[in-house]
């Protein structure tokens, strides 16, 4: 049957800026059991450990009409988990990725994402023991048609841990950026330190980017920071060399 009914909508603060349910359309699709509509949209969950020091690299390349994708990862004591995600897929490529950190820890994460009618970067890290280190970085680049949202929750749940989070984007006209990041510290997580930037930049009339990094600390021993800038390249200069450079960018990565 249609799922759109069941789909949200920009009225979803979560989905504020992805509309899924016009993407879809009349689609039809299968609606399984998950926490979350990508999750449901997925064949299943992928369920995996992490012991040692782990690479884990995620090419999102298939043009069918939906790739949605789910994953569970646990990451073990003093384990190390590097997660690559290269996103090209041109109709609505879905990620959603669960990282949950035991103490001593180490999660790195790297996406680059050129976009598609609607793709989604979701990614929820749950610290769980203490001394934990994340790093979440990320770019995408969007032209005419391409929406690309970045979206991401890290829970810090046990004290001494350090997040560092960089996300950078550039769109050209008709393109569409998205990144949302919510860092939320419990009362239990003191010593956190935790900094999260997006640094977004339009290249011409017409691009459009939405940002909106959170933050949500209940602790009061803590060092956390976040920050957006965005701004229009004007130099018509600047932006004949960028017109110029662009197609490259796109042939080499879509």
């Amino acid at each position: 049957m249609s799922i759109a009914a069941e789909l949200p909508t920009r009225r979803n603060e979560a989905w504020k800026y992805s509309d899924l349910r016009q993407a879809v359309g009349d689609e039809r699709h299968v609606l399984r059991e998950g926490r979350d509509i990508i999750e449901r949209l997925a064949p299943g969950t992928q369920r995996l450990e992490a012991s040692t020091k782990h690479l884990f690299v995620e090419r999102m390349t298939d043009d069918r009409y939906m790739d949605a994708r789910s994953f569970d990862w646990t990451v073990a004591e003093n384990a190390e988990l590097t997660r690559v995600v290269i996103q090209t897929g041109k109709e609505l490529p879905l990620s959603v990725t669960r990282v949950r950190l035991a103490a001593g820890a180490k999660y790195t994460q790297y996406v680059l994402c050129f976009g598609a009618r609607l793709a989604r970067i979701e990614t929820h890290v749950t610290v769980e023991g203490e001394g934990v280190e994340v790093t979440m970085n990320g770019a995408y680049l969007v032209g005419a048609g391409r929406h690309a949202d970045l979206t991401s929750v890290i829970e810090h749940k046990a004290p001494g841990a350090v997040t560092r989070q960089l996300i950078k984007g550039v769109a050209r006209k008709g393109g569409r950026g998205v990144f949302q990041g919510k860092i939320v510290v419990e009362r239990a997580a003191q010593k956190t330190d935790a900094r999260q930037h997006h640094r977004g930049l339009l290249l011409e009339d017409g691009a459009e980017i939405f940002a909106k990094p959170e933050l949500m600390i209940h602790a009061d021993d803590v060092q956390c920071a976040h920050g957006n800038t965005a701004g229009a390249w004007m130099s018509a200069r600047c932006s004949t060399c960028a017109r110029a450079a662009f197609p490259r960018v796109r042939r080499g990565g879509c």
